[in-house]
């Protein structure tokens, strides 16, 4: 079964990201389907968050971009899966509960309830938002873990190791080093800098063992499983070193705060295997056995958490006789100061307060160009955010769309006709032209490849281009000839209309509201139409100047 297992993942990922790779019946096509982690409740949304979010957002939008919304006969449209939630058991929500003189529930309702606004200030096109305390969820670990503990996957014994509360995790000690701290030595992760305790117990243990040689044949048959390279080589490198079994459960007189063991009232469920298997409930597990959306095309995670992704989870699912997912995306992360951006450092930002500054959009492209390259931490710093919205969203985008579109240049236009017919063009246009040609699968390419940073690069590089043609035609002067206005007005909206729909996925609100200013009808924004260049532009009739689309 592990086997198998291994090949049905990989043969989805060989037909392509973005493709129709998976059947759930006979007629009806795999929805992509795409995760967040879901977050922990001990503490509010900061900017980390916000990216991942966006960043299975962003995937998320593309993947219904890139596919055009297909149906299939009688199916109806097929869209994108993308869920997000909130872990919310465990001894940190325990012990954080008891320091507040709250209930652990009163806690993970009100903590919980923030960040499913950021999905609501965030624009989240999610279509799942899960929490962990909901009944159905404890239904669906429960059968998860009697169905495991069936085919002999489970098992009662003693376990010895190193836990980090923080992180609800026992460590290897080949992942923990000894540290000065004044003038006491301790124990801490290598890979979360937490604090670790020598922990002895009795308690329910996983044969993660048993799964090493499945788990190095997946990630040596499917290279593309973990991403960036560099994770899945490091990934690869642990598996192979060895695996110990794992613990799942903890005395439930030392940790109540979870879901209890099947049968067997004196342990809690580890909170690992409660959150991870969130990816199935949000699919209606156990209703199903493989539920319709598995496997996963995209959990987004960030880099701190790759373990229980890579490692425990892909071994729990093929334990249970599922496939892996099919890419694990282990982002790095945003540092303030070069300083990893975390609660317990006090060094947060505060996404709603980032959103109401900048504005929802500018966040938006700034977290994925800035943050877009998934292998490098990047640094959160307000100077660099205000350049590029003055740099590149209104000094590139809002102002060729504000230059093109200003009264006096349109009415130099055919203003009889409506509509601004595809001219003959010269080699002044040449550059432009033969950029637009290559942008769709440039961008697709770098999207495929997860290099979302690359990918709107390449668009602001055809911006680029148009500005240059603009300023070279000079529309607006006396002199400038109609032919030549002409030439430049339209291939500036095409321009426009092509980069527009490229980035849609990254600024929604921003780029669904210029293709409307611009007129630009519905089916010349699918990804079929980025092909061919229009036969005709509409004109606009209004001769009033436009709003700015990205205000001071």
């Amino acid at each position: 079964m592990e086997r198998l297992a291994v090949r049905c993942a990989c043969a989805v990922r060989a037909r392509g990201a973005w493709g129709r790779a998976v059947h759930t019946h006979a007629s009806v096509p795999k929805p992509y389907y795409v995760t967040t982690p879901i977050f922990y409740v001990n503490a509010e949304p900061h900017m980390g968050h916000l990216h991942s979010c966006v960043l299975a957002d962003v995937l998320a939008r593309y993947a219904q971009l890139r596919r055009d919304g297909w149906s299939t006969e009688g199916s109806g449209t097929v869209q994108p899966l993308f869920t997000t939630g909130t872990d919310e058991h465990g001894m940190k929500i325990q012990r954080v509960a008891e320091s507040q003189q709250v209930t652990p529930q009163a806690l993970c309702d009100r903590v919980s309830e923030r960040f499913r606004d950021l999905t609501r200030t965030a624009h989240l096109s999610c279509t799942r938002f899960i929490r962990t305390t909901e009944s159905e969820h404890a239904v669906a670990v429960q059968h998860f873990w009697r169905h495991l503990q069936a085919q002999g996957h489970i098992y009662l014994g003693e376990h010895e190791g190193w836990y980090a509360v923080s992180d609800e995790a026992f460590y290897p000690p080949s992942q923990v080093r000894s540290v000065q701290r004044g003038d006491e030595t301790v124990h801490e992760s290598i890979e979360s800098g937490q604090r670790v305790e020598w922990t002895r117990e009795i308690n329910y243990k996983f044969r993660l063992s048993h799964f090493r040689e499945a788990l190095i044949e997946w990630l040596t048959q499917c290279p593309d499983a973990i991403q960036p390279r560099s994770m899945h080589e490091r990934v690869l490198a642990e598996i192979r070193a060895g695996l110990s079994d794992l613990s799942i459960s903890r005395l439930r007189q030392r940790l109540y705060w979870g879901i209890p063991v099947p049968d067997d009232e004196a342990h809690t469920m580890y909170v690992w295997v409660d959150a991870l298997v969130n990816y199935l409930t949000s699919l209606g597990y156990p209703a199903a056995a493989c539920p319709p959306g598995w496997p996963a095309d995209v959990h987004v995670v960030g880099k701190d958490i790759v373990r229980f992704h890579a490692i425990y989870w892909p071994a729990l699912l093929m334990a249970a006789g599922l496939p892996p997912p099919r890419t694990i995306v282990a982002h790095a992360h945003w540092t303030v100061n070069k300083a990893k951006m975390s609660k317990s450092k006090g060094n947060s930002v505060n996404p709603f307060e980032a959103i109401d500054t900048y504005g929802l959009d500018t966040i938006r492209y700034y977290l994925m160009r800035i943050g877009g390259n998934i292998g490098t931490d990047a640094d959160y710093a307000p100077v660099l955010l205000e350049e590029h919205k003055r740099k590149y969203l209104q000094g590139q985008l809002g102002n060729l769309l504000s230059r093109i579109l200003a009264p006096k240049i349109q009415a130099r236009l055919a203003p009889d006709t409506g509509a601004l017919v595809q001219p003959a063009w010269t080699d002044a246009e040449a550059p432009l032209l033969a950029a637009l040609a290559a942008l769709p699968a440039t961008f697709d390419r770098h999207m495929e490849q997860l290099e979302l940073s690359k990918a709107i690069q390449a668009a602001f590089h055809a911006l680029a281009l148009a500005n240059e043609l603009v300023q070279h035609t000079a529309p607006w002067a006396a002199d400038a000839q109609p032919d030549a206005i002409h030439r430049c007005v339209f291939l500036a909206m095409e321009c426009l209309r092509v980069c527009g729909t490229l980035l849609t996925p990254v600024m929604p609100d921003a780029m669904t509201a210029m293709l409307d200013t611009l007129q630009v009808p519905a089916t010349q924004r699918t990804w079929a139409s980025l092909a061919e260049r229009p036969r005709a532009l509409p004109l606009r009739t209004q001769r009033d100047k436009i709003p700015p689309l990205f205000p001071r």
